[in-house]
C-alpha cells in the first residue's frame, strides 16, 4: 500500500488528467438546482432567455466531471497497466473551492467541457489515506472559462 502511495505521489503531481468530460446545460436543471437552495432571484429561476446559473450549480458539473475523468484513468506501474482507483468504495470527496475570476456566466444550452491536472498529492501515514488535489478548468462551447474549481479527493487504504 505504501509503495502504491509513493508511486502516485511521484507520478501524479502537476500532470494532466487524461481526457475531458462534457455536458450540455439544460434550463430546467439550472432552475431546479437554484430552487433546491431556496434561491428565488429571477436571474437564476426566471425565463429561459434571461436565466444564468447560480454559483452553486458548479457542484453539479464539477463532481460529475471529476468522477468521470478519474474512473477511466489508467497508469503504468512496474510495467503493468492499472486503474488509478482500485476500489471506488474507498474514494471520498474531501473538499472543493471555486474561482470565478475572469469567468463568464453559464446559460441554458451551453456545452461545458472540464479538463484537469493533478495538484499536490500526499499521504497521511497515520491512517494511510492518500489525498490529491485536482485542478480543473471548465469552459463553454466558445472556449470561454466558466469556472476554475480545485477539488481534493481522499482515497482510503485499499482504494489506491
Amino acid at each position: 500500500m505504501k509503495k502504491n502511495a509513493q508511486f502516485l505521489i511521484e507520478n501524479l503531481s502537476g500532470k494532466e488528467i487524461p481526457g475531458s468530460h462534457s455536458l450540455t446545460v439544460r434550463y430546467k436543471s439550472l432552475v431546479n438546482f437554484a430552487k433546491v437552495f431556496g434561491i428565488k432571484d429571477p436571474k437564476y429561476v426566471g425565463s429561459e432567455e434571461e436565466v444564468i446559473a447560480c454559483h452553486a450549480f458548479a457542484n453539479h458539473y464539477t463532481i460529475k466531471s471529476l468522477y468521470t475523468l478519474l474512473l477511466g484513468m489508467k497508469l503504468v506501474q512496474d510495467g503493468k497497466e492499472r486503474d488509478f482507483i482500485l476500489n471506488l468504495g474507498k474514494l471520498l470527496h474531501a473538499s472543493q473551492k471555486y474561482n470565478w475570476d475572469g469567468c463568464v456566466d453559464i446559460r441554458p444550452g451551453d456545452r461545458l467541457t472540464a479538463t484537469g491536472k493533478w495538484g499536490k498529492v500526499w499521504l497521511v501515514e497515520a491512517n494511510m489515506i492518500l489525498f490529491a488535489q485536482l485542478i480543473v478548468e471548465v469552459k463553454n462551447q466558445n472556449d470561454e472559462l466558466v469556472c476554475r474549481p480545485v477539488v481534493s479527493a481522499a482515497i482510503r487504504p485499499g482504494g489506491y
